[in-house]
């Protein structure tokens, strides 16, 4: 079968948790056979003339800003499957119920996130699926590692994710100590964000491969986003990880109230096997 995927970035381009959710099912997909086409901002137009058994359209933003000429192709492409990410209005109320409404199949991250939608545009999603993001549990699982991190961020240093609130809790909090590691946007120095604040220790970017290693040595994680977060990979790593308190506005959290109805074992098995999950639940 021939897919075309369709997204803003690849991982190489942007080191977000919906890219690397992306690259996990990219890379199950083709492990099961699929022939997989990747298309993005920076791709030509020329890859919709050719024919493909199924479209699969993710995030759109910045293909709908930077190439918007594409968008009208990419809403006609017959056989397509929508895979939401977002919460946020990064695209108009218009081409995102198109892209609702013209796919085959739509994939939200938790109930939460498909709740969302309904109460924005109606119940109206053409054979909806919850897929969690695709984690490595045989990574990010439980230990007895000592607790040497009192509270944590990892992450991207933007006041979407509610960075501005981890400031305020550090300054409040003068008796818990704060490890931050992340990434603040292109041309920005973190450093300057946490001048004259003695309780927060900045390591810089954590390649993710060692995020679990923090996590299972972590006693609380402090993630309080200002917008809605569909799933938030770094929370659903935290609570398999074993860390026991989440700080932060978490009824707006797909991850924590998943994990909060369906327990651990059973987040733990969704979480594993979501990306084979997703291609087993496209039937077109």
């Amino acid at each position: 079968m021939r897919v075309l995927f369709i997204s803003d970035f690849t991982l190489e381009d942007s080191s977000g948790g919906a890219q690397l959710s992306n690259k996990i099912i990219i890379d199950k997909g083709r492990e099961l056979g699929y022939e997989i086409k990747e298309h993005n901002y920076k791709s030509s137009v020329t890859d919709f003339l050719s024919s493909y058994d199924l479209v699969i359209n993710s995030n759109l933003a910045l293909i709908n800003r930077i190439t918007p000429e594409k968008m009208p192709l990419i809403l006609r492409m017959p056989n397509s499957v929508r895979l939401e990410h977002d919460s946020c209005s990064y695209l108009s109320d218009d081409i995102r119920r198109q892209l609702f409404v013209n796919a085959k199949k739509n994939f939200f991250l938790s109930q939460y996130h498909l709740e969302f939608f309904q109460k924005l545009y109606g119940d109206y999603f053409h054979d909806v699926e919850i897929n969690y993001d695709p984690i490595d549990t045989s990574l990010f699982t439980k230990s007895e590692d000592s607790k040497e991190y009192d509270v944590v961020y990892c992450g991207y240093l933007h006041q979407l994710k509610g960075f501005n609130k981890l400031l305020d809790f550090a300054k409040t909090n003068p008796n818990r100590q704060v490890d931050v590691f992340g990434w603040a946007a292109s041309g920005i120095s973190a450093d300057h964000f946490f001048k004259d604040i003695e309780n927060i220790k900045y390591h810089g970017l954590l390649p993710h491969n060692e995020v679990a290693g923090v996590f299972k040595k972590s006693k609380a994680l402090f993630h309080s986003p200002i917008v809605n977060e569909p799933f938030c990979r770094m929370v659903g790593e935290a609570l398999l990880c074993g860390v026991e308190e989440i700080i932060g506005d978490t009824e707006r959290i797909g991850a924590y109230l998943e994990f909060k109805e369906v327990g651990y074992d059973n987040f733990k098995n969704e979480c594993e096997n979501a990306a084979e999950n997703f291609w087993s639940d496209i039937k077109i």
